[in-house]
C-alpha cells in the first residue's frame, strides 16, 4: 500500500497525532509513505496566472513544488489530508495547495488515477466545530475525481497534545481503528462512485461540444485519454 500524507501545518500537534494514529494502523510491512508538511514543502501562493490551465501544469511558477505532491497523490492508494481548524476552515497553506490543483478538477484535466482512490480528511479544533473543514478538504478531492473520502473531525478541548485528556486519546485510537478498517477494505475493491461518473459524463459532453470546450489544452487532454470515445478513467 502507498500512502500520500499532506499536513496542512508544520507543527506536530493534535491533528498530527490523529493522522499518525491512522497511519500506524494502515501501515504494513511493504507500505510506502510519501509525506509533505505545509508550508515548508508546498508552493508559493497561487498568483492566478492561468498558466496551468492554458499552457500546462509544467508552466506553473511553482511547478517544482506542486508536481511532486500531485504525483505522490496520483501514485498513492490512500490520500490523507489534515489541518487544524483555522478560523472555521483549512489552513491557508492547505487551501493554497488546493488552488494549485484546480487544473486537475474533472472540469479540466483530471487524472484517471484519482477515480479509484480512497482518501481521509482530518481536522482538530480546540472548541469550534471542525466537521465543515473536513468536508471542505473532501470537496476538493471529490472534484479531482476521488470517489470515497472518510472524515475524521475532532473537538479536542485542548490547546496542544500535552493538554489532551485520556478520553480524547482513547477516542482518537478508536476512531482511527474504525477508519483504518474501512480504508483497507475499500482499497481492496476500488471503484468510481455514481457521483464521479455523473460528473464525468457532464463534462465529457462539454468537452465534445464546440461551444463548451473553451480551452484547447483541456480538449487535447480528453482526446489523448480517449475519453471522448469509449474509454473511461475508472476502467
Amino acid at each position: 500500500m502507498k500512502l500520500a500524507v499532506i499536513h496542512g501545518q508544520g507543527h506536530k500537534g493534535v491533528t498530527y497525532t490523529m493522522t499518525s494514529s491512522l497511519v500506524d494502523k494502515l501501515k504494513e510491512a511493504d507500505t510506502q509513505i510519501m509525506e509533505f508538511f505545509l508550508p515548508k514543502d508546498g508552493p508559493e501562493f497561487c498568483i492566478g496566472c492561468n498558466s496551468c490551465f492554458l499552457k500546462g501544469e509544467e508552466h506553473c511558477p511553482s511547478a517544482d513544488k506542486v508536481q511532486p505532491i500531485i504525483k505522490a497523490m496520483e501514485a498513492a492508494d490512500v490520500i490523507i489530508l489534515d489541518t487544524p481548524n483555522y478560523a472555521m476552515e483549512m489552513s491557508g497553506a492547505m487551501k493554497n495547495l488546493m488552488d494549485h490543483f484546480a487544473y486537475r478538477w474533472v472540469t479540466h484535466r483530471p487524472s484517471k488515477a484519482m477515480f479509484k482512490k480512497v482518501a481521509v480528511t482530518i481536522c482538530s479544533s480546540a472548541g469550534a466545530p471542525p466537521k465543515h473543514t473536513t468536508k471542505s478538504m473532501a470537496r476538493q478531492l471529490k472534484w479531482m475525481g476521488v470517489p470515497r473520502v472518510y472524515y475524521f473531525p475532532l473537538i479536542s478541548s485542548a490547546m496542544g497534545v500535552a493538554d489532551l485528556k485520556q478520553e480524547k486519546k482513547m477516542k482518537i485510537e478508536k476512531t482511527t481503528e474504525k477508519i483504518a478498517k474501512k480504508v483497507k477494505k475499500q482499497v481492496q475493491h476500488p471503484h468510481a462512485s455514481i457521483r464521479n461518473k455523473m460528473f464525468f459524463y457532464i463534462f465529457r459532453k462539454m468537452q465534445m461540444s464546440p461551444e463548451g470546450s473553451w480551452n484547447p489544452k483541456d480538449r487535447e487532454w480528453w482526446v489523448s485519454q480517449e475519453w471522448t470515445k469509449k474509454v473511461r478513467p475508472w476502467k
